[in-house]
């Protein structure tokens, strides 16, 4: 605004100027001449002082139109002050003040010519109707620059104080212009950095990834992508930036490549003691506390990895489980704390006898399993059976005692014995209770001593008509809501009523199904059974969303998705009837694949729920990638909640996480009031276990469901909600 000011004085000055030779040559009175030139001089004279003040006393417009009607009258011909005079001047003010002023200047125009005839007169007329234009275009250009600079104030605003920081590089990779947010961000004098490399802000392992950008962005207007980058800090420390690079080359007005950088060092750190916690969570997960080996868990994963080894290279796998002699009556006469000392002790002896193992873990109590590595075979297992018979031969120092401790060592190979994870362990602990019955170090296995296998491959037969004929059937463990005490949802949990067997636990049968390739019919009938309660459930107007869990087949079906739109289509429910149920650990295994199936879930509606969430090994990049709305706490981390400040830590974390990342947080194993009460504190949203309600069949769940029907669950409610 500043230059169309100044653009339109100098015209205006201009005019006035150039009416003083015409005044000193005019035969006029000597006082309007000198009136005149002392006029012709002074009006100039005063819009420069009001343009450098920014504004116009409104009181001396009377006296500016007097100095104008002096000017005129004494200057001869056809001025053109009064057109240049009002562009400037209309640029102050308000419009009623500019037509105003109009009219009082067209006024002074014609008296000051009043006398010189009908020609002159008729110019005059043409020159105020020409005039006319001035105050309404002048107001109209000064109010777009008036928007024009506030527009760009505020811009100029928004990016100088911004926590962001925005650089433009130059072909040569200098700086060219710095927003003064870097100040705040990183305290570096942004006049300072101009003219500098803008790689010398950058670390330097990281410099190549900035540099390979610019090399390839060059040749490409308009191409932009987003990096990561440490950026340095005036203190000399660095700080992780995101950073959108885009080439703007091309663009006149910019010629550069245009850095927004946005500092995400404290979501970097967050995410980095999350992923610190995560992983010492994991390494305790699948270790035991108390010998430092890795746990039943640990093995299970690393007896799929070493079979899917073996059977790669077509070689053998051995496993061995080991069980110590006399360990109940060392616990039974001098306590846990004794054999807790002799656990830990036999540790080191147990590795040095096995080493060159695959994995070495303490499989439960008193028992041991040895994973050899793939090619080893039974005669190398019998081999380390009989070293660890030796090692244990030596005494143990036990609160002043001295004892010896013995052990069975059971042994299978694959795939002679088994060609599955859960076999190989399955007839190893045959091949060991072989082994202590017939009072032997070691046994390999024999299908002779083995009974169980029987039982197995005649569930495994008798399955796929199981689920035909509808034994198999659903309890329901309800799912409360912390803050109000009633009920959220049901889980349904399935149980075959075996007819000899009787009533058999999920983990007696769901593995077999898995291994037998008869999830997609087994889930099948559990979804019906479970959407066909639930609908009349609705019928009784007691509305409950049902949660059902799903295995890895199902999420690696790709028709499953079809199954379930289906099934909700049978029942005539909505999909807000329905939850599914995934653990982390199944999604970890075949990312890709898995999440397809997922996101097809989710695009139905179907809400989905991540079950023993931290006991797997997902990074918070692959959470937020999974369409999920919900995360289940393992009950691995609630059981101790109160005791172990540790555990609520990491509880209090996952709460926090699961609503930043808009989830609702489900926590499992809830069986004293004060866990209860400490979660409802946290603002986990709903909970399930032993205290809240054990699984139950449809009925009673019914019945339960009617109870608390149109009222607060009182006994239910966190303790606060009773005071």
């Amino acid at each position: 605004m500043a230059r169309v000011q100044l653009l339109f004085l100098v015209l205006a000055v201009g005019a006035a100027l150039v009416t003083i030779p015409s005044i000193m040559a005019a035969h006029a009175v000597f006082a309007w001449q000198l009136g005149g030139l002392l006029t012709a001089i002074a009006l100039p004279a005063y819009w420069i002082v009001g343009y450098r003040r920014g504004e116009f006393s409104l009181t001396l417009e009377p006296l500016e139109v007097a100095a104008l009607f002096l000017v005129l009258r004494a200057a001869p011909g056809n001025p053109v002050l009064p057109l240049f005079g009002l562009l400037f001047r209309s640029l102050y003010g308000g419009f009623p003040l500019a037509v105003a002023r109009y009219g009082l200047w067209i006024a002074a125009l014609l008296g000051a010519h009043d006398g010189r005839g009908n020609v002159e007169l008729h110019a005059d007329i043409a020159r105020a109707l020409g005039t006319a234009v001035a105050p309404p275009v002048m107001q109209a250009l000064r109010t777009a620059c008036e928007r024009s600079e506030h527009s760009e104030r505020r811009l100029a605003s928004l990016i100088q104080n911004s926590t962001d920081i925005v650089t433009v590089v130059a072909p040569d990779l200098t700086i060219r212009w710095q927003a003064d947010s870097i100040r705040n961000v990183l305290g570096h004098d942004p006049r300072q950095l101009l003219g500098t490399p803008i790689l010398d802000l950058v670390h330097e392992h990281d410099r190549p990834i900035l540099g390979q950008y610019f090399a390839e962005a060059h040749g490409e207007p308009g191409i932009s992508r987003t990096l990561t980058a440490r950026l340095r800090h005036a203190g000399g420390a660095y700080r992780h930036f995101d950073v959108v690079a885009a080439n703007r080359l091309h663009d006149p007005s910019v010629a550069g490549f245009v850095l927004n950088m946005r500092d995400v060092s404290d979501a970097w750190q967050l995410e980095r003691e999350l992923r610190e916690l995560a992983a010492k969570r994991e390494h305790e997960a699948m270790h035991d506390p108390l010998t430092g080996l890795a746990n039943r868990r640990l093995l299970s994963a690393r007896l799929d990895q070493a079979l899917a080894v073996a059977q790669a290279q077509g070689c053998e796998l051995t496993v061995m489980l080991i069980d110590l002699d006399r360990f109940k009556e060392l616990n039974d006469t001098l306590g846990h704390a004794a054999g807790d000392q002799l656990l830990r002790e036999i540790r080191p002896r147990l590795l040095n006898a096995t080493s060159g193992a695959e994995l070495v873990a303490r499989f439960g109590g008193d028992e041991f399993a040895v994973i050899l590595s793939p090619g080893a075979g039974a005669i190398h297992a019998e081999r380390i059976a009989e070293r660890l018979r030796v090692a244990l031969e030596e005494p143990f120092d036990v609160q002043g005692l001295t004892l010896r401790v013995g052990a069975r060592v059971g042994i299978a190979v694959y795939p002679e014995h088994a060609d599955g994870a859960d076999t190989l362990l399955q007839r190893a602990d045959i091949a060991m209770y072989s082994a202590r019955k017939h009072g032997v170090g070691h046994e390999l296995y024999d299908a002779a001593h083995d009974g169980h296998s029987r039982q197995r491959l005649a569930l495994i037969g008798e399955l796929p008509s199981a689920i035909a004929s509808g034994q198999m059937v659903l309890h329901y463990q309800p799912k409360y809501n912390l803050r109000d005490g009633t009920i959220a949802g049901v889980e349904a949990l399935v149980r075959w009523q075996h007819p000899v067997l009787g009533l058999l636990s999920p983990d007696k049968f769901v593995a077999l199904a898995e291994h037998a390739g008869v999830m997609r019919p087994l889930t099948h009938a559990v979804l019906d059974a479970a959407l066909s309660q639930c609908a009349r459930w609705r019928a009784d107007d007691i509305d409950l969303c049902v949660a059902v869990n799903l295995g890895a087949p199902n999420l690696l079906d790709a028709g499953f998705p079809l199954d379930v739109r289906g099934l909700l289509d049978k029942w005539e429910l909505p999909v807000t009837s329905l939850q599914l149920e995934i653990t982390e650990t199944i999604v970890s295994n075949d990312r890709a694949s898995m999440i397809d199936v997922l996101r097809q879930l989710r695009a139905l509606g179907v809400t989905l729920s991540l079950d023993d969430f931290g006991v797997g090994s997902s990074s918070l990049s692959f959470l937020r990638h999974l369409p999920i709305q919900e995360l289940k706490i393992d009950r691995s981390f609630v059981v101790d909640l109160i005791a172990d400040e540790h555990n609520a830590a990491v509880v209090r974390t996952i709460i926090e996480l699961a609503h930043n990342l808009d989830m609702r947080v489900v926590a499992e194993g809830i069986e004293t009031e004060a866990i209860r009460d400490r979660l409802a504190a946290y603002g986990c949203d709903e909970g399930q276990g032993f205290l809240l309600g054990r699984p139950m069949p449809a009925a009673q769940l019914t019945a339960l469901a009617r109870t608390l029907t149109g009222k607060r669950a009182m006994t239910l409610a966190p303790a606060a909600s009773r005071h």
